[in-house]
């Protein structure tokens, strides 16, 4: 064998230990395994949901009023409600942080609100903490594997009135009319649609 393939030869050897050897460095890296004397942990489960399980939920805002002052089915100034929402989270083994918020609103007359709290005194009823689709969410806790739904309350007002009242005409009044005329000429069935997310809870140690 001349020197120049003796040569090729060696190189070819010291070449495929290389690769050999870079080879087997990844093969041994893919299938290392690290054992460690303790208990086996099992991963928790995520079963959070909402009562009708799809992270979306209509509000039915309609209620039954004397139908000699308002035709079954509507809303108009003077009309309010509740949009009910309920969370369980019996099947997770994880506490979660919720909120919900106001995803969208079709066909919403101008004075009609959304809000968190309200509070009744008996003699008068008042709203606060305005939610709309940009600003404001109402928030929870629910640990895990609680069982019992966890129910949550936001509040939609349509006032009478709107504004200041001056000689029996408040300032509302216009954009109430408007709203009511525009229902008159095609139908116009108002929507509100609420998103519910669930973040888990970071676990603390005891």
């Amino acid at each position: 064998m001349s020197k120049k393939k003796k040569t090729m030869l060696v190189a070819a050897i010291v070449l495929g230990i290389a690769v050999l050897g870079l080879a087997a460095g990844v093969y041994a890296k893919y299938i290392a395994s690290f054992t460690a004397d303790g208990d086996i942990a099992d991963v928790a489960k995520w079963a959070f949901k909402d009562e009708n399980d799809d992270g979306l939920l209509e509000c039915k805002l309609d209620k039954n009023y004397n139908t000699d002052t308002l035709s079954e089915g509507r809303i108009a100034p003077g009309t309010s409600g509740t949009c009910t929402f309920s969370v369980t989270n019996e099947n997770s083994e994880v506490g979660v942080n919720y909120t919900i918020t106001l995803s969208s609103v079709t066909n919403q007359p101008t004075n009609v609100k959304f809000y968190k709290t309200k509070s009744d005194s008996g003699d008068n009823i008042t709203y606060t903490d305005e939610l709309t689709t940009t600003n404001g969410s109402v928030t929870g806790t629910i640990n895990a594997g609680v069982a019992t739904a966890q129910t949550k309350e936001i509040y939609w007002v349509w006032p009478y009135e709107t504004g200041t009242v001056t000689d029996g005409v408040a300032q509302g009044d216009s954009d109430d009319t408007t709203d009511g005329e525009n229902a008159a000429t095609a139908t116009k069935k108002m929507t509100a649609t609420f998103a519910i997310k669930g973040v888990q809870v970071q676990p603390t140690e005891q």
